[in-house]
């Protein structure tokens, strides 16, 4: 089960809008019924929880790994941080638009505890 608020965090913490998760998370539903869903109105479905759930684990899981590696690391603590998809997909081809999220958002909560330095 996942309440309105934990929706809206996660779409936040993937530096989405209620249009691209409506595109990329729920492509079934609406950008009306995911703000159904952001304002307590109507149950989130199961199908996208789990989704939700499982971009959330995979970050969990990029952040851990990358923490053992800084944690391990003599020098430049440097992550690479791409403007736009594209970019993204010049390093990682099979990366699609999600991975491209969970990745930036993994720089990002890096960058903000200093652990990293984003170029």
């Amino acid at each position: 089960m996942m309440n309105a608020y934990e929706l809206q965090a996660l779409r936040h913490i993937f530096a989405m809008t209620v249009e691209e998760c409506a595109i990329w998370i729920a492509p079934d539903n609406t950008t009306a019924e995911w703000q159904a869903w952001e304002n307590g109105e109507k149950a989130i479905p199961a199908d996208i929880v789990a989704k939700l759930l499982e971009l959330r684990k995979k970050r969990q899981t990029h952040i851990n790994a990358l923490i053992s590696r800084i944690n391990n690391r003599i020098g430049n603590n440097t992550m690479r941080f791409f403007a736009d998809l594209a970019a993204f997909q010049t390093v990682y081809r099979d990366g699609d638009y999600l991975d491209w999220k969970v990745y930036q958002s993994v720089a990002a909560e890096l960058y903000a505890h200093d652990l990293e330095h984003l170029c």
